[in-house]
């Protein structure tokens, strides 16, 4: 873990904490960056919308189960983010897959 003032630089750290743990081999990523506090420069808060998939007759209906904001660079970001935070959630079970997920606009 480590702190930077924005995301590019947060991003750069990693890259250079990754080239000093690498080997030679190429067995190590870099993977989401998530912030530790809300409002990060280089973030923007998003909603993420899970539901499930419920068999009805013979057809299968969607139903809304959980929404969580979360704050990251991007939307790809937002959405890997959110899936360790879902498994918290009292009730959660694994058939929850995303179904949304929204930029939340800035207040004015």
């Amino acid at each position: 873990m480590f702190e930077a003032p924005d995301l590019a630089r947060a991003r750069s750290a990693a890259r250079q904490h990754l080239e000093e743990r690498q080997t030679g081999e190429d067995r190590w990523s870099l993977g989401v960056l998530k912030p530790l506090t809300p409002q990060a420069p280089g973030t923007h808060r998003y909603r993420v919308v899970y539901a499930i998939w419920e068999p009805k007759d013979d057809f299968f209906e969607r139903r809304d189960v959980h929404e969580l904001e979360v704050w990251a660079a991007d939307a790809q970001d937002a959405r890997r983010l959110s899936h360790a935070d879902v498994q918290d959630v009292p009730g959660y079970d694994p058939a929850w897959r995303v179904r949304h997920v929204v930029r939340v606009p800035e207040a004015p």
